[in-house]
Protein backbone atom coordinates (compact mmCIF):
# COMPACT_ATOMS: atom_id res chain seq x y z
CA UNK A 1 0.00 0.00 0.00
CA UNK A 2 1.30 3.23 -1.24
CA UNK A 3 2.47 6.03 1.86
CA UNK A 4 2.20 9.47 0.15
CA UNK A 5 3.00 12.93 1.82
CA UNK A 6 -0.01 15.14 0.96
CA UNK A 7 1.56 19.33 1.73
CA UNK A 8 -1.18 21.82 1.34
CA UNK A 9 -0.07 25.57 1.34
CA UNK A 10 -4.02 27.83 2.22
CA UNK A 11 -4.51 31.25 2.65
CA UNK A 12 -4.78 30.53 6.71
CA UNK A 13 -3.29 27.23 7.57
CA UNK A 14 -0.22 24.93 5.93
CA UNK A 15 -1.38 21.46 5.85
CA UNK A 16 0.81 18.32 6.05
CA UNK A 17 -0.79 15.02 6.06
CA UNK A 18 0.96 11.41 5.47
CA UNK A 19 -1.90 9.15 3.92
CA UNK A 20 -2.16 5.32 3.27
CA UNK A 21 -3.16 5.18 -0.28
CA UNK A 22 -4.17 2.19 -2.32
CA UNK A 23 -7.07 0.19 -3.62
CA UNK A 24 -9.00 1.04 -0.39
CA UNK A 25 -10.12 4.39 0.80
CA UNK A 26 -7.21 6.73 1.70
CA UNK A 27 -6.77 6.67 5.42
CA UNK A 28 -4.49 9.55 7.30
CA UNK A 29 -1.95 8.27 9.57
CA UNK A 30 -0.83 11.94 10.65
CA UNK A 31 -1.81 15.19 10.01
CA UNK A 32 -0.20 18.60 11.25
CA UNK A 33 -0.83 22.08 10.19
CA UNK A 34 1.06 25.67 11.16
CA UNK A 35 -0.53 29.40 10.19
CA UNK A 36 1.01 29.65 6.51
CA UNK A 37 4.50 32.22 6.57
CA UNK A 38 5.70 33.83 4.59
CA UNK A 39 7.82 32.77 1.74
CA UNK A 40 11.26 33.51 3.90
CA UNK A 41 9.99 30.86 6.35
CA UNK A 42 8.18 28.41 4.22
CA UNK A 43 11.43 25.92 4.42
CA UNK A 44 11.42 26.00 8.21
CA UNK A 45 8.11 25.63 8.31
CA UNK A 46 7.79 22.75 6.10
CA UNK A 47 10.73 20.80 7.75
CA UNK A 48 8.90 21.40 10.99
CA UNK A 49 5.78 19.87 10.26
CA UNK A 50 7.37 17.32 7.92
CA UNK A 51 9.02 15.85 10.83
CA UNK A 52 5.97 16.02 12.88
CA UNK A 53 3.75 13.62 10.50
CA UNK A 54 6.95 11.51 9.18
CA UNK A 55 8.06 11.12 13.20
CA UNK A 56 8.50 6.76 13.57
CA UNK A 57 6.84 6.17 10.23
CA UNK A 58 8.68 4.50 7.15
CA UNK A 59 9.54 7.07 4.13
CA UNK A 60 6.69 7.86 1.97
CA UNK A 61 6.77 6.79 -1.85
CA UNK A 62 6.05 10.34 -3.11
CA UNK A 63 5.08 13.64 -1.79
CA UNK A 64 2.16 16.30 -3.64
CA UNK A 65 2.05 19.78 -3.06
CA UNK A 66 -1.24 21.47 -3.81
CA UNK A 67 -1.65 25.53 -2.77
CA UNK A 68 -3.98 28.39 -2.86
CA UNK A 69 -3.67 29.72 -6.73
CA UNK A 70 -3.08 33.33 -7.74
CA UNK A 71 -0.69 34.20 -5.05
CA UNK A 72 2.97 33.91 -5.45
CA UNK A 73 6.79 35.60 -4.70
CA UNK A 74 9.55 37.33 -7.06
CA UNK A 75 12.18 35.88 -6.47
CA UNK A 76 15.68 37.10 -7.24
CA UNK A 77 19.00 35.93 -8.50
CA UNK A 78 19.72 32.99 -5.67
CA UNK A 79 16.26 32.33 -5.92
CA UNK A 80 15.60 33.94 -2.59
CA UNK A 81 12.12 35.72 -2.38
CA UNK A 82 12.13 39.69 -3.28
CA UNK A 83 9.04 40.48 -1.28
CA UNK A 84 6.37 38.24 1.07
CA UNK A 85 3.20 36.92 -0.68
CA UNK A 86 1.85 38.50 -3.12
CA UNK A 87 -1.60 36.68 -2.28
CA UNK A 88 -5.05 35.97 -4.62
CA UNK A 89 -6.54 39.20 -2.23
CA UNK A 90 -3.89 41.64 -3.02
CA UNK A 91 -5.86 44.26 -4.36
CA UNK A 92 -2.72 46.56 -5.65
CA UNK A 93 -2.79 45.77 -8.96
CA UNK A 94 -6.41 46.88 -10.36
CA UNK A 95 -4.78 49.53 -12.30
CA UNK A 96 -2.62 46.80 -14.50
CA UNK A 97 -5.38 44.77 -14.85
CA UNK A 98 -7.79 47.27 -16.37
CA UNK A 99 -4.62 48.33 -18.75
CA UNK A 100 -4.03 44.76 -20.07
CA UNK A 101 -8.22 44.50 -20.74
CA UNK A 102 -8.05 47.83 -22.67
CA UNK A 103 -4.74 46.98 -24.63
CA UNK A 104 -5.70 43.22 -25.21
CA UNK A 105 -9.43 42.95 -25.19
CA UNK A 106 -11.26 41.77 -22.03
CA UNK A 107 -13.80 39.38 -23.78
CA UNK A 108 -10.54 38.16 -25.55
CA UNK A 109 -8.50 37.65 -22.70
CA UNK A 110 -11.34 35.49 -21.08
CA UNK A 111 -11.96 33.69 -24.25
CA UNK A 112 -8.22 32.74 -24.53
CA UNK A 113 -7.77 32.17 -20.94
CA UNK A 114 -10.63 31.32 -19.20
CA UNK A 115 -9.57 33.77 -16.64
CA UNK A 116 -11.24 37.33 -16.27
CA UNK A 117 -8.68 40.43 -15.93
CA UNK A 118 -8.43 41.59 -12.32
CA UNK A 119 -6.08 42.19 -9.37
CA UNK A 120 -5.55 38.99 -8.47
CA UNK A 121 -4.48 37.49 -11.73
CA UNK A 122 -0.42 36.97 -11.69
CA UNK A 123 -0.01 38.32 -15.12
CA UNK A 124 -1.21 41.44 -13.57
CA UNK A 125 0.55 41.41 -10.55
CA UNK A 126 3.56 41.22 -12.46
CA UNK A 127 2.88 44.10 -14.86
CA UNK A 128 2.73 45.86 -11.44
CA UNK A 129 6.24 44.37 -10.27
CA UNK A 130 7.29 45.88 -13.04
CA UNK A 131 5.85 49.08 -12.66
CA UNK A 132 7.61 48.60 -9.08
CA UNK A 133 10.68 48.11 -10.85
CA UNK A 134 11.36 45.35 -8.95
CA UNK A 135 14.35 43.35 -10.34
CA UNK A 136 12.42 39.51 -10.50
CA UNK A 137 14.61 37.23 -12.55
CA UNK A 138 11.98 34.46 -11.55
CA UNK A 139 8.36 33.72 -10.12
CA UNK A 140 7.36 31.10 -7.93
CA UNK A 141 3.39 30.00 -6.77
CA UNK A 142 3.32 29.21 -3.28
CA UNK A 143 3.35 25.20 -4.26
CA UNK A 144 6.12 26.19 -6.78
CA UNK A 145 8.21 27.89 -4.05
CA UNK A 146 7.52 24.58 -1.73
CA UNK A 147 8.44 21.96 -5.04
CA UNK A 148 11.56 24.25 -5.21
CA UNK A 149 12.73 24.23 -1.97
CA UNK A 150 12.44 20.25 -1.33
CA UNK A 151 13.99 19.57 -4.94
CA UNK A 152 15.70 22.56 -6.44
CA UNK A 153 13.59 22.66 -9.89
CA UNK A 154 11.04 25.45 -10.19
CA UNK A 155 7.54 23.61 -11.41
CA UNK A 156 4.36 24.04 -11.81
CA UNK A 157 0.74 22.67 -13.06
CA UNK A 158 -1.84 23.41 -15.34
CA UNK A 159 -4.09 24.17 -13.21
CA UNK A 160 -2.14 26.44 -11.66
CA UNK A 161 -0.55 28.00 -14.41
CA UNK A 162 -4.25 28.25 -15.79
CA UNK A 163 -4.93 31.01 -13.30
CA UNK A 164 -2.32 33.07 -14.06
CA UNK A 165 -3.95 34.78 -17.14
CA UNK A 166 -0.67 33.51 -18.64
CA UNK A 167 -1.66 30.04 -19.67
CA UNK A 168 -3.91 29.61 -22.40
CA UNK A 169 -6.49 27.10 -22.78
CA UNK A 170 -6.65 24.07 -25.23
CA UNK A 171 -9.28 23.73 -27.86
CA UNK A 172 -11.36 21.32 -27.94
CA UNK A 173 -9.83 18.08 -28.71
CA UNK A 174 -6.17 19.62 -28.23
CA UNK A 175 -3.30 18.84 -25.42
CA UNK A 176 -2.89 20.91 -22.84
CA UNK A 177 -0.21 23.42 -23.70
CA UNK A 178 3.39 22.64 -22.79
CA UNK A 179 4.13 26.01 -20.78
CA UNK A 180 3.28 29.36 -20.78
CA UNK A 181 2.26 31.76 -23.50
CA UNK A 182 5.21 33.97 -24.95
CA UNK A 183 3.29 36.39 -25.67
CA UNK A 184 0.89 36.71 -22.92
CA UNK A 185 3.85 36.99 -20.89
CA UNK A 186 5.69 40.52 -23.15
CA UNK A 187 2.76 42.19 -21.62
CA UNK A 188 4.52 42.12 -18.36
CA UNK A 189 8.17 42.09 -20.04
CA UNK A 190 8.70 38.14 -18.61
CA UNK A 191 9.63 35.67 -21.01
CA UNK A 192 8.88 31.51 -20.19
CA UNK A 193 12.35 31.12 -18.77
CA UNK A 194 11.34 33.27 -16.16
CA UNK A 195 8.29 31.40 -14.81
CA UNK A 196 7.60 27.58 -13.79
CA UNK A 197 8.43 24.41 -16.31
CA UNK A 198 4.49 23.21 -16.71
CA UNK A 199 4.08 19.77 -15.82
CA UNK A 200 1.87 17.25 -17.69
CA UNK A 201 -0.90 15.44 -15.07
CA UNK A 202 0.74 13.37 -12.93
CA UNK A 203 4.44 13.84 -14.10
CA UNK A 204 7.17 14.21 -11.74
CA UNK A 205 8.35 17.93 -11.22
CA UNK A 206 11.89 17.12 -9.08
CA UNK A 207 13.02 14.63 -6.48
CA UNK A 208 13.96 15.45 -2.97
CA UNK A 209 17.40 16.81 -2.78
CA UNK A 210 19.44 15.69 0.59
CA UNK A 211 17.84 14.26 4.09
CA UNK A 212 17.12 17.20 6.14
CA UNK A 213 13.37 17.13 5.20
CA UNK A 214 13.00 13.47 6.76
CA UNK A 215 12.16 12.37 3.33
CA UNK A 216 14.32 9.68 1.68
CA UNK A 217 16.85 11.61 -1.39
CA UNK A 218 14.95 11.05 -4.43
CA UNK A 219 11.71 10.86 -3.29
CA UNK A 220 9.47 12.09 -6.43
CA UNK A 221 7.66 15.47 -5.85
CA UNK A 222 4.53 16.38 -8.16
CA UNK A 223 3.20 19.37 -8.13
CA UNK A 224 -0.55 18.28 -7.40
CA UNK A 225 -2.20 21.88 -8.55
CA UNK A 226 -4.84 24.38 -7.01
CA UNK A 227 -6.13 23.26 -3.68
CA UNK A 228 -10.19 23.58 -4.68
CA UNK A 229 -9.89 21.23 -7.82
CA UNK A 230 -7.43 18.67 -6.17
CA UNK A 231 -10.03 18.41 -3.54
CA UNK A 232 -12.56 17.68 -5.87
CA UNK A 233 -10.57 14.83 -7.24
CA UNK A 234 -10.21 13.45 -3.79
CA UNK A 235 -13.29 13.34 -3.37
CA UNK A 236 -14.27 11.71 -6.73
CA UNK A 237 -15.81 14.45 -8.48
CA UNK A 238 -14.06 14.32 -12.12
CA UNK A 239 -16.63 13.04 -14.63
CA UNK A 240 -19.05 15.61 -16.58
CA UNK A 241 -22.03 16.31 -14.22
CA UNK A 242 -20.18 15.80 -10.90
CA UNK A 243 -20.27 18.75 -8.53
CA UNK A 244 -17.81 19.59 -5.38
CA UNK A 245 -18.49 22.49 -2.97
CA UNK A 246 -14.95 23.39 -1.24
CA UNK A 247 -14.95 25.57 1.96
CA UNK A 248 -12.37 26.98 3.39
CA UNK A 249 -11.13 30.80 4.06
CA UNK A 250 -13.27 31.12 0.40
CA UNK A 251 -16.13 28.84 -0.79
CA UNK A 252 -15.70 27.34 -4.53
CA UNK A 253 -18.37 25.32 -6.39
CA UNK A 254 -16.73 23.59 -9.33
CA UNK A 255 -19.10 21.42 -11.95
CA UNK A 256 -17.35 19.07 -14.38
CA UNK A 257 -19.09 19.56 -18.06
CA UNK A 258 -19.43 17.66 -21.09
CA UNK A 259 -17.86 19.72 -23.94
CA UNK A 260 -16.30 23.67 -23.82
CA UNK A 261 -18.80 25.63 -22.88
CA UNK A 262 -17.95 29.87 -23.73
CA UNK A 263 -15.45 31.20 -21.63
CA UNK A 264 -16.88 34.82 -22.09
CA UNK A 265 -19.97 34.03 -21.46
CA UNK A 266 -18.63 32.09 -18.12
CA UNK A 267 -16.40 35.11 -17.39
CA UNK A 268 -19.24 37.51 -17.69
CA UNK A 269 -21.30 35.33 -14.67
CA UNK A 270 -18.02 36.10 -12.50
CA UNK A 271 -16.39 32.61 -13.17
CA UNK A 272 -13.99 30.63 -14.44
CA UNK A 273 -13.29 28.40 -17.52
CA UNK A 274 -10.68 25.67 -16.29
CA UNK A 275 -9.25 21.58 -16.86
CA UNK A 276 -9.61 19.84 -13.94
CA UNK A 277 -6.38 17.99 -12.60
CA UNK A 278 -6.06 14.81 -14.41
CA UNK A 279 -6.48 17.48 -18.03
CA UNK A 280 -9.37 15.17 -19.24
CA UNK A 281 -12.31 17.75 -19.08
CA UNK A 282 -13.63 21.43 -18.47
CA UNK A 283 -14.77 22.75 -15.45
CA UNK A 284 -16.66 25.60 -14.50
CA UNK A 285 -15.64 27.38 -10.92
CA UNK A 286 -17.77 29.59 -9.25
CA UNK A 287 -15.10 31.63 -6.36
CA UNK A 288 -16.68 33.31 -2.90
CA UNK A 289 -14.04 34.51 -0.57
CA UNK A 290 -16.60 36.05 1.35
CA UNK A 291 -17.48 32.59 3.43
CA UNK A 292 -15.21 32.97 6.14
CA UNK A 293 -15.06 36.36 6.09
CA UNK A 294 -18.97 36.69 6.44
CA UNK A 295 -18.55 34.42 9.97
CA UNK A 296 -16.04 36.94 11.22
CA UNK A 297 -17.76 39.86 10.26
CA UNK A 298 -20.94 38.49 11.75
CA UNK A 299 -18.88 37.96 15.10
CA UNK A 300 -18.00 41.21 14.96
CA UNK A 301 -20.69 43.53 13.98
CA UNK A 302 -23.32 41.30 16.43
CA UNK A 303 -20.64 40.89 19.36
CA UNK A 304 -21.32 37.59 19.25
CA UNK A 305 -19.65 34.16 20.36
CA UNK A 306 -18.56 31.43 17.84
CA UNK A 307 -20.69 29.51 19.72
CA UNK A 308 -23.91 30.97 18.66
CA UNK A 309 -23.80 28.94 15.86
CA UNK A 310 -24.02 26.10 17.95
CA UNK A 311 -27.24 27.40 18.91
CA UNK A 312 -28.74 28.54 14.99
CA UNK A 313 -29.75 24.52 13.99
CA UNK A 314 -33.34 23.27 13.29
CA UNK A 315 -33.16 20.76 16.44
CA UNK A 316 -33.34 24.56 18.34
CA UNK A 317 -35.55 26.75 15.77
CA UNK A 318 -37.55 24.44 14.04
CA UNK A 319 -37.34 23.25 10.21
CA UNK A 320 -39.31 26.67 8.50
CA UNK A 321 -36.63 29.34 7.15
CA UNK A 322 -36.42 31.72 8.93
CA UNK A 323 -37.50 34.39 6.48
CA UNK A 324 -34.73 37.24 6.94
CA UNK A 325 -32.23 37.22 3.96
CA UNK A 326 -28.74 37.98 4.83
CA UNK A 327 -26.54 39.12 1.77
CA UNK A 328 -23.35 37.63 2.84
CA UNK A 329 -21.11 40.09 1.09
CA UNK A 330 -18.57 42.08 3.24
CA UNK A 331 -16.71 43.35 0.58
CA UNK A 332 -18.20 43.03 -2.85
CA UNK A 333 -19.65 39.79 -4.56
CA UNK A 334 -16.83 37.71 -7.60
CA UNK A 335 -20.17 35.76 -8.37
CA UNK A 336 -22.62 35.20 -10.10
CA UNK A 337 -23.48 39.02 -11.46
CA UNK A 338 -20.00 40.28 -10.15
CA UNK A 339 -20.97 43.70 -8.30
CA UNK A 340 -17.42 44.94 -6.21
CA UNK A 341 -19.63 47.45 -4.39
CA UNK A 342 -22.14 44.55 -3.06
CA UNK A 343 -22.03 45.02 0.72
CA UNK A 344 -23.26 42.51 3.59
CA UNK A 345 -27.42 43.72 4.37
CA UNK A 346 -30.17 42.15 6.97
CA UNK A 347 -33.53 42.36 5.38
CA UNK A 348 -36.51 41.34 7.19
CA UNK A 349 -34.80 41.73 10.73
CA UNK A 350 -37.23 42.42 13.85
CA UNK A 351 -36.52 42.93 17.78
CA UNK A 352 -38.01 40.18 18.70
CA UNK A 353 -35.59 37.98 16.27
CA UNK A 354 -32.98 36.31 18.46
CA UNK A 355 -29.17 36.10 18.43
CA UNK A 356 -29.65 32.19 17.11
CA UNK A 357 -32.29 33.04 15.03
CA UNK A 358 -29.95 35.52 12.94
CA UNK A 359 -27.16 33.64 13.52
CA UNK A 360 -29.22 30.70 11.50
CA UNK A 361 -30.34 33.67 9.10
CA UNK A 362 -26.36 34.49 8.58
CA UNK A 363 -25.75 30.86 7.40
CA UNK A 364 -28.95 30.31 5.42
CA UNK A 365 -27.87 33.30 3.11
CA UNK A 366 -24.53 31.88 2.49
CA UNK A 367 -26.02 28.71 1.23
CA UNK A 368 -28.42 30.59 -0.66
CA UNK A 369 -25.40 32.29 -2.45
CA UNK A 370 -23.98 28.33 -3.25
CA UNK A 371 -27.30 27.58 -4.44
CA UNK A 372 -26.88 30.59 -6.75
CA UNK A 373 -23.54 30.00 -7.58
CA UNK A 374 -24.95 26.53 -8.38
CA UNK A 375 -28.10 27.36 -10.25
CA UNK A 376 -25.68 29.48 -12.93
CA UNK A 377 -23.38 26.98 -13.68
CA UNK A 378 -26.48 24.77 -14.48
CA UNK A 379 -27.59 27.15 -16.82
CA UNK A 380 -23.79 27.69 -18.22
CA UNK A 381 -23.36 23.78 -18.76
CA UNK A 382 -26.96 22.41 -19.30
CA UNK A 383 -26.56 19.58 -16.82
CA UNK A 384 -27.93 19.48 -13.22
CA UNK A 385 -26.11 17.64 -10.58
CA UNK A 386 -26.98 14.60 -9.52
CA UNK A 387 -25.15 14.90 -5.75
CA UNK A 388 -23.02 18.13 -4.34
CA UNK A 389 -19.94 16.49 -2.46
CA UNK A 390 -19.20 19.03 -0.04
CA UNK A 391 -15.58 19.28 1.36
CA UNK A 392 -13.26 21.26 3.43
CA UNK A 393 -12.38 21.93 7.09
CA UNK A 394 -15.41 24.09 7.56
CA UNK A 395 -17.65 21.21 6.76
CA UNK A 396 -16.32 18.83 10.12
CA UNK A 397 -16.26 22.01 12.18
CA UNK A 398 -19.66 23.34 11.73
CA UNK A 399 -22.69 20.84 11.45
CA UNK A 400 -25.28 22.99 11.85
CA UNK A 401 -23.89 25.24 8.62
CA UNK A 402 -23.70 21.35 6.77
CA UNK A 403 -27.02 20.92 7.79
CA UNK A 404 -28.54 23.55 6.45
CA UNK A 405 -26.44 23.60 3.47
CA UNK A 406 -28.45 19.68 3.07
CA UNK A 407 -31.57 21.59 3.07
CA UNK A 408 -30.79 25.10 1.03
CA UNK A 409 -29.08 22.87 -1.87
CA UNK A 410 -31.59 21.50 -4.74
CA UNK A 411 -29.53 18.59 -5.18
CA UNK A 412 -28.86 15.76 -2.60
CA UNK A 413 -25.43 16.76 -0.44
CA UNK A 414 -22.62 13.59 0.20
CA UNK A 415 -20.36 15.15 2.86
CA UNK A 416 -16.72 13.96 3.08
CA UNK A 417 -15.47 13.85 6.67
CA UNK A 418 -12.13 14.18 6.01
CA UNK A 419 -10.77 17.88 7.06
CA UNK A 420 -7.48 17.75 4.73
CA UNK A 421 -9.04 16.62 1.54
CA UNK A 422 -6.73 18.93 -0.02
CA UNK A 423 -3.56 17.68 1.10
CA UNK A 424 -4.84 13.68 0.55
CA UNK A 425 -5.66 14.80 -2.73
CA UNK A 426 -2.11 16.01 -3.20
CA UNK A 427 -0.67 12.51 -2.02
CA UNK A 428 -3.19 10.18 -4.46
CA UNK A 429 -2.01 13.15 -7.19
CA UNK A 430 1.75 12.45 -6.25
CA UNK A 431 0.85 8.40 -5.67
CA UNK A 432 -0.96 7.76 -9.08
CA UNK A 433 -4.28 6.21 -6.92
CA UNK A 434 -7.64 7.23 -7.45
CA UNK A 435 -9.69 5.60 -4.82
CA UNK A 436 -11.83 8.26 -3.42
CA UNK A 437 -12.32 9.17 0.01
CA UNK A 438 -15.05 7.67 1.73
CA UNK A 439 -18.46 10.16 2.12
CA UNK A 440 -21.66 10.35 3.93
CA UNK A 441 -25.38 11.57 2.25
CA UNK A 442 -26.77 14.92 4.32
CA UNK A 443 -29.78 14.15 5.22
CA UNK A 444 -31.59 17.19 4.71
CA UNK A 445 -34.26 18.48 7.20
CA UNK A 446 -38.08 18.97 5.92
CA UNK A 447 -37.79 22.85 4.50
CA UNK A 448 -38.58 24.20 1.50
CA UNK A 449 -36.36 26.96 0.43
CA UNK A 450 -37.37 27.28 -2.81
CA UNK A 451 -39.38 30.77 -1.98
CA UNK A 452 -36.59 32.35 -0.22
CA UNK A 453 -33.62 31.78 -2.89
CA UNK A 454 -35.85 33.77 -5.33
CA UNK A 455 -36.34 36.31 -2.54
CA UNK A 456 -32.61 36.38 -2.17
CA UNK A 457 -31.52 36.64 -5.86
CA UNK A 458 -33.93 39.46 -6.21
CA UNK A 459 -32.19 41.17 -3.88
CA UNK A 460 -28.75 40.33 -4.44
CA UNK A 461 -29.65 41.57 -7.82
CA UNK A 462 -31.13 45.11 -6.47
CA UNK A 463 -28.23 46.36 -4.73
Amino acid sequence: MPLGVGIDLGTTNTKVVLAELGEAAPRVRAAASAPTPEPGDLRATLHALLGRVLDGSAPPDAVGIASMAETGVPLGDDDAPLTGWLRWTDRRAAGEADALARRLGRDQLVAATGVRPSAKAPLAKWSWLRAQEVAMTRWAGAADLAGLLLTGRLATDHTLAGRTMAYRLPGPGEPLPAGFDAGLLAEAGLGPAQLPAVMAPGEIAGRVRGRGWGLRAGTPVVIAGHDHPVGAFACGVRRPGEVADSLGTAEAVMTVVAGAPDPVEVGRAGMSAVITVGGRHRAVVAGSPSAGAAIDWWLTHEKVDATIFDQAGFDQAGPEPTGILVLPYPAGRQAPDPDPEARLRVIGRRPEHTPAELARALLEGLCLHTRWMLAEQVRLSGTAPAVVHLLGGPVAANPVWTRIRAAVLPAPVRVIAEPEAVAVGAAMRACGVETPLPGRPEKPAEADYDAMFEQFVAAARKE
